[in-house]
């Protein structure tokens, strides 16, 4: 009694929101004829195809190429979330469709778009259906790991619904991975969560789910009950692909319990379905189940010719099939004809062969591939090798060439300071041997026919000719110490001291000299001025302290 008012319970909620989807999707048909504008018709577009993809795919695919059309239409005012989401629901076609690459690269697509966005709860939701998909591939340590991720960021943000969708997904793959304890965990909390928010829906499609697992447990009366609350649910609902689902889950219950006139009729309403609304993957299974059902009747030709249906639809789908498995079929066909009673066990020994034949051949060719991979990556890396080092090589022939060059004229300027100061010296001279004769003839001619008072000022006078031609004596001879204390001098300073110019490294030259400020003033014609300066600039250069003497510091560089 208590049974029959839960399921009365669960009628009545299935036909009031059956109603309230079917208002849902009138509301969203009148917006779309009164949209005034592209972003409203867009935003609608995709909120129809939404719907849709559970009741019929053609409509909803033809909805979101609508929507893509507008986004497109207008490149410099491009909505990002608008054309992530209209990926998301592309992708959602394709995986139901079995389209798993073309599903995962709408997928990805979307996944960047909203990235870039920093919209962490929509990257949750790709996260999901990655999820899904990999599931969907037998790759379910992949899908939980998707799913553990997208619930992660659902509990960031208080996201109660998309928790939920999480753990009933991830515990598809952990019942799909005989993890039965940790898949009736999942469901249990998802219902809970379901339950909380009044999401009648999602109940249901936990619901299947939990069926699936009781019929995996043996508890084939809670099995068939949820199953037909499945059924009659989808089909009040409108929706297609629960509904095909439901019906493969129902042929699955009665299988298990050796019903196999219920379970084909079952798994042709389930083809019914998917044919109908192109499940490229519902089809296969519903071809799988129909053949092993037959071979179970004794229908070996149907049988047979139900699994070459099913291996060419699961190969369009996974690509892992083979014709191996085929002729298997075919030895089981013919040789029960023949021997029925030995049929199985026989058959069964060549298919386990067949495959491991064709496991050990695939490794040869893995093997194969990979060490053809290996070959030309180091070819390439080879390559890549020469033609650094040859780029290397030329890098340092023209730096070589370039200093060279360099060295080549600075020989030529200092061979141009040698002959200027040369030039100096000899000038030098002339005027020392004019001063020395001047000053012989102011005394012997001019002074002792002077004055007392020009005498005085005589004396004055050649005191300075005196001075000045000391310091000029000592001139005469500075083109020879100059060559002599200079070697390797210059070189030296350019190497310790980049920094300093010639006229600055010509200064310091005069200074190990121990030349006075004056008598560089006079080398180099210049004002006290100008030689301090350079002081200044060789002694910022150089580092020295204000206690550190700077002629004292050059002399003392080797």
């Amino acid at each position: 009694m208590k049974s029959c008012f839960v399921y009365f319970v669960f009628l009545i909620s299935s036909y009031v929101f059956s109603q309230g989807q079917d208002s849902t999707l009138v509301r969203l048909q009148n917006e779309l004829k009164l949209a005034a504008t592209d972003s409203i018709k867009i935003n609608t577009f995709l909120a129809l195809a939404e719907i849709q993809y559970d009741r019929d795919f053609n409509i909803s695919e033809q909805l979101v190429d609508d929507a893509l059309l507008l986004i497109r239409s207008d490149v410099n005012n491009l909505n990002k979330q608008q054309l992530a989401k209209a990926y998301v629901i592309k992708g959602v076609i394709n995986r139901r469709e079995g389209k798993h690459p073309k599903a995962l690269e709408f997928y990805i697509k979307a996944k960047e778009i909203y990235e870039s966005e920093k919209d962490y709860w929509h990257i949750s939701d790709v996260y999901h259906n990655m999820g899904m998909l990999y599931r969907h591939q037998d790759v379910h340590n992949k899908a939980i790991t998707l799913y553990k991720k997208s619930i992660e960021i659902k509990y960031s943000i208080k996201d109660t619904h998309g928790i939920a969708a999480g753990y009933n997904m991830m515990g598809v793959s952990y019942r799909q991975t005989k993890r039965l304890d940790s898949a009736l965990w999942c469901y249990t909390k998802a219902k809970s969560l379901f339950l909380a928010i009044n999401s009648a829906d999602d109940v249901q499609l936990v619901n299947n789910n939990l069926g699936v697992l009781y019929r995996e447990t043996g508890s084939m009366n809670k099995a068939l009950r949820l199953g037909y609350e499945n059924v009659i649910y989808a089909k009040s609902n409108g929706r297609a692909y629960s509904l095909c689902t439901a019906y493969y889950n129902m042929s699955n219950i009665f299988k298990k319990t050796k019903e196999f006139g219920k379970s084909l009729t079952y798994a042709d309403s389930s083809l019914l379905v998917a044919k109908k609304e192109k499940f490229r993957e519902l089809i296969a299974k519903a071809y799988l189940r129909k053949s092993y059902i037959n071979a179970k009747l004794g229908n070996y030709k149907r049988a047979y010719d139900n699994y070459r249906t099913f291996n060419r639809h699961s190969d369009s789908i996974f690509n892992i099939e083979n014709v191996k498995k085929i002729q298997a079929l075919e030895l089981n066909h013919t040789f029960r004809q023949e021997k029925l009673a030995d049929s199985l066990t026989f058959v069964q020994e060549k298919r386990e062969v067949a495959l491991l034949a064709e496991a050990e051949a695939s490794k040869k060719w893995l093997y194969l591939a990979l060490f053809v991979l290996a070959v030309l990556g180091g070819i390439v890396i080879g390559f890549l090798i020469r033609r650094n080092y040859k780029s290397h090589a030329q890098v340092l022939k023209e730096k070589l060439e370039k200093e060279q060059a360099q060295m080549s004229l600075l020989d030529i300027k200092i061979k141009a300071s040698e002959e200027e100061i040369k030039h100096l010296i000899a000038d030098n001279s002339m005027r020392l041997t004019f001063k020395e004769e001047l000053l012989d003839r102011i005394k012997n001619e001019i002074a002792p026919e002077a004055s007392d008072k020009v005498k005085q000022s005589i004396r004055s006078l050649t005191s300075e000719l005196r001075q000045q031609i000391a310091t000029e004596g000592k001139l005469s001879g500075l083109q020879s110490k100059i060559d002599q204390v200079n070697k390797g001098f210059d070189a030296k300073l350019r190497e310790l001291y980049p920094s300093l110019t010639k006229a600055e490294r010509e200064m310091c030259s005069l200074l190990r000299l121990n030349l006075s400020i004056k008598e560089i003033m006079t080398v180099k014609n210049s004002s006290i001025d100008a030689v301090k300066s350079t002081r200044y600039r060789i002694r910022k250069k150089l580092g020295l302290s204000g206690g550190e003497e700077l002629e004292s510091f050059i002399q003392n560089l080797s």
